[in-house]
């Protein structure tokens, strides 16, 4: 088709350029940066922190300060270290005398008190004991007697105890053997040993490493409860056999 000579072509229809134009980053995206670097830097210093603390701890078998003595009875604690389920794989008799052994402020004496006949809570710091006391009083608890002593030497005579607890303190002390050479002498034959560990602890060894420790001791385990961060294994003292 030829157009008249003077006219105009028409124009085609074309979409209007797009010119691209970087904008810079907005602001609040450079601060969500920053807080996000410094938000790194914090997370790896507490676990840098934690790390060391843990290894520290473990290279001296340092104990529980008593500044920290709350924590042990904290919610935060007593979420993933169940007194409840420590009840249970424990399932202890109205006539038994059991054993705290490391008790701190009575994280788990107080709520084992009212289902058994009497609790010995026993620990090498007065400060630990002094906090245990104020929570008796408060609880207006009679069947909890609180010891000063240290667990290689307990002031018991052989063969008194139903069961004992050993909870998050095994790896804390220098000598193990001897700690569960006394708790095997106050034992009786066929009593329990309750032996746990909070991974949160800066101190904690594996399930495995317990095990070899207990059992290296004469004990044998029997059962095992696992939570998200802790885990209590149950050990029973063997018997004596009747023959001759």
């Amino acid at each position: 088709m030829q157009y008249e000579r003077g006219l105009a072509k028409p124009h085609r229809l074309l979409a209007p350029a797009v010119r691209y134009c970087p904008t810079s980053a907005h602001p609040s995206s450079a601060i969500g940066k920053g807080v996000s670097l410094w938000l790194s830097f914090l997370s790896g210093c507490l676990v840098g922190i934690f790390l060391g603390v843990r290894w520290a701890t473990r290279r001296a078998a340092l104990i529980t300060p008593p500044v920290f003595a709350p924590l042990l009875s904290s919610r935060l604690r007593l979420r993933y270290r169940s007194p409840q389920a420590l009840l249970r794989l424990l399932a202890p008799e109205p006539t038994w005398v059991v054993l705290d052994a490391g008790c701190g402020n009575g994280a788990f004496a107080l709520p084992l008190a009212p289902h058994v006949r009497e609790v010995h809570a026993v620990d090498v710091q007065p400060a630990m004991l002094c906090a245990l006391q104020r929570r008796l009083e408060a609880h207006r608890v009679d069947n909890i007697q609180a010891r000063l002593a240290p667990l290689t030497h307990l002031p018991y005579p052989d063969a008194v105890f139903d069961a004992a607890l050993l909870i998050s303190v095994l790896p804390m002390v220098h000598d193990r053997a001897g700690v569960l050479s006394e708790l095997w002498r106050v034992l009786k034959p066929g009593a329990v040993l309750l032996v746990g560990e909070d991974w949160l602890e800066p101190e904690y060894v594996p399930e495995r490493t317990a095990r070899a420790w207990v059992t290296a001791a004469g004990f044998l385990a029997v059962a095992a409860e696992r939570r998200w961060l802790s885990y209590t294994v149950k050990f029973v003292k063997p018997a004596a056999s009747s023959c001759v």
